[in-house]
């Protein structure tokens, strides 16, 4: 593309006034893992008092791990994290502290941390503690990424998915400032390409690769952390900054295979072309059909490798272009466009569909708005799909690291599946919006092959159940919503329902447990499930 399409369409739009928020410590029960004691071994005296032994000898009870007292040095640790300390449990298990998000980051890395309660009316105790995002939260939370980050299957209380052990090669125009601002300490950048001007210095020419690394990369808690700050990351210039030439498109096609040889396992490409210095050489919008354009076809070589190849759907929306430009007219890869902060697509996101009729963008994200850092070491509010790309690219590999014998077709389909307008999907959004919480549960039925379990999100719920339907079969779904007393308190049928359903008898019920029978096809499942307040 030329770069009208390329660089300049990133607005920088940075304010240093109202972004910075003061966090407060907020009062959590930390529960502390199991006691390593044996009972035969106590000493009753040595822990209670000889009236308090004779109480319970009357009555028969005897003692148990619940009396022993907790740890002095798990308390001392906790005392050098925390705000406040406050009084411990030793019936609990638990010690009450006064903590800040940032603080709650660093007592969940505790090996003896097993979970941490809110302490606050009106508040499940499951709870999702979440991480200090800082001003990424907002473009986090779109994609629902921040229940992956935190997800346990005990409690929602254990960080398990910030894209640790997969790598990610970012193909791009260069990567100045990324040597010398520190986004993350831990930032693992395994190695880096030059394709331009050759060898492996790629910190030169334009800052832009940077800013789309820090959006999946950083790790500043309170400030700005991406959506996989664990994974490593690969850094390509594949782009020449001051021209536009044929030549790049195979730059590009040789960064992709580099990426393969070194086994990474995403690429996120935030380029994309359609017309050149020399206008003999332009595609016209009649080839995008994913087999005329020689990058688009070497995209669909690279997807399959095994390679999860992410890309931006282009900043031409509007323009004489209007469409999406290459290689996002590939097939078996996942082109992405752009939203604002409210989920409407942004009017320089490039259109869809391809000329055969595929659905693309695949999905959209958080491109308008989006804050990504600058080479200056500033946060910035910055435009284009250069952005939404990096953002879903990362959370792909948090949901791919959750369940990692998925290939990369199936992660892309759970993300599609996931998305808000899979049903309603159109040429500015794709299938729209993903939800990564719900993508993991369908990403996991699928390898786990428990297809014909039918997944309920999100539980629990607030006034809607979304139902995820595990085939294409057009049938009919019998809901019923029973108290624990196996009364009935709502009911419905939904007609003629594929791949995806929803339900919202939240309106009328009182918040609490219920039990969710569902019936399709012949087959009943029964799902315990809770409404929120």
């Amino acid at each position: 593309m030329r770069r009208s399409f390329k660089i300049a369409v990133i607005l920088f739009l940075f304010s240093t006034s109202g972004l910075w928020a003061q966090q407060l410590a907020s009062p959590y029960a930390v529960s502390f893992i199991p006691k390593s004691v044996l009972i035969d071994t106590l000493n009753p005296s040595s822990i209670l008092s000889n009236r308090a032994v004779e109480r319970r000898s009357k009555q028969g009870i005897e003692l148990s791990k619940t009396d022993v007292p907790i740890q002095r040095t798990y308390l001392s640790k906790i005392k050098s994290i925390v705000s406040h300390k406050g009084p411990a449990s030793k019936w609990l298990n638990m010690l009450y502290v006064e903590a800040t998000p940032e603080e709650l980051v660093q007592l969940m890395s505790l090996d003896f941390v097993e979970s941490i309660i809110p302490i606050r009316g009106g508040m499940s105790q499951q709870e999702i503690i979440e991480l200090p995002y800082g001003y990424s939260e907002s473009q986090t939370k779109q994609i629902s990424l921040h229940s992956l980050h935190v997800h346990s299957d005990n409690g929602y209380d254990e960080i398990v998915a910030l894209g640790e052990g997969m790598l990610i090669a970012v193909l791009d125009a260069g990567f100045v400032g990324a040597n010398s601002i520190t986004i993350s300490d831990q930032l693992k950048t395994t190695t880096t390409r030059n394709f331009v001007e050759g060898g492996t210095n790629v910190y030169q020419g334009s800052s832009h690769g940077f800013s789309v690394l820090s959006t999946m990369a950083s790790y500043q808690p309170e400030v700005f952390i991406g959506t996989a700050p664990q994974a490593s990351y690969a850094l390509i210039k594949t782009e020449k900054e001051l021209s536009e030439t044929p030549e790049e498109m195979f730059n590009w096609i040789a960064g992709a295979e580099f990426a393969d040889s070194i086994g990474a396992d995403i690429i996120n490409s935030s380029l994309g072309y359609s017309t050149f210095d020399d206008p003999a050489d332009d595609y016209t919008v009649a080839d995008l059909n994913g087999r005329t354009s020689i990058i688009s076809l070497g995209a669909v070589a690279a997807a399959r490798t095994g390679m999860l190849v992410v890309t931006s759907a282009g900043n031409a929306g509007g323009s004489s272009w209007d469409k999406i430009t290459f290689p996002a007219d590939a097939d078996s890869i996942l082109t992405v466009g752009s939203v604002t902060q409210y989920g409407m697509a942004s009017n320089f996101s490039s259109r869809g569909y391809t000329v055969d009729g595929r659905v693309k963008p695949n999905v959209s994200a958080r491109g308008e708005g989006a804050v990504v850092y600058r080479s200056d070491g500033t946060l910035a509010y910055a435009n284009g799909t250069s952005f939404s790309s990096p953002i879903v690219a990362g959370a792909a590999a948090c949901l791919w690291s959750t369940v990692p014998n998925a290939t990369a077709q199936e992660v892309i389909k759970a993300l599609e599946i996931s998305a808000s307008h899979y049903y309603q999907h159109n040429p500015r959004i794709g299938y729209g919006i993903p939800n990564l919480d719900f993508a993991r549960q369908y990403l996991s039925a699928v390898v786990d092959g428990e297809l014909p379990e039918i997944v309920v999100y999100p539980n629990p719920f607030p006034d809607y159940i979304t139902l995820f339907l595990p085939d294409g079969e057009s049938l009919p779904i019998h809901l019923e919503l029973r108290d624990l007393y196996q009364r009935t308190v709502a009911t419905a049928t939904l007609e003629s329902k594929r791949y995806k359903a929803l339900w919202a008898p939240g309106e009328t019920i009182a918040a609490g447990t219920y039990f969710l029978y569902i019936e399709r096809g012949g087959r009943m499942q029964v799902l315990r499930v809770t409404k929120l307040l």
